[in-house]
């Protein structure tokens, strides 16, 4: 349940090279990595956004989306 929570998805686009989008999947298993790590206690949170934020995930975007995932679920009231 919270992997559908925390963690990201990295996009793919038509117009994307071939190194581009290699780039992309390497940056999708680091934070794949990095979720399960978390939750199975072996890295912070903070350690976990950073590797977010070194994978190019826009962190605006997701805490907001976090934020609402965890409302929406109750876990958190805004």
């Amino acid at each position: 349940m919270i992997e559908g929570i925390i963690g990201v998805e990295i996009p793919l686009y038509p117009q994307m090279t071939e190194d581009e989008i290699a780039l992309r999947v390497e940056q999708e298993e680091a934070a794949q990595l990095a979720m399960t790590c978390f939750c199975n206690g072996s890295i912070t949170l903070e350690e976990y956004m950073d590797i977010l934020e070194m994978c190019e995930v826009d962190m605006d975007s997701y805490c907001l989306n976090l934020e609402q995932n965890l409302n929406a679920t109750g876990l958190i009231v805004v």
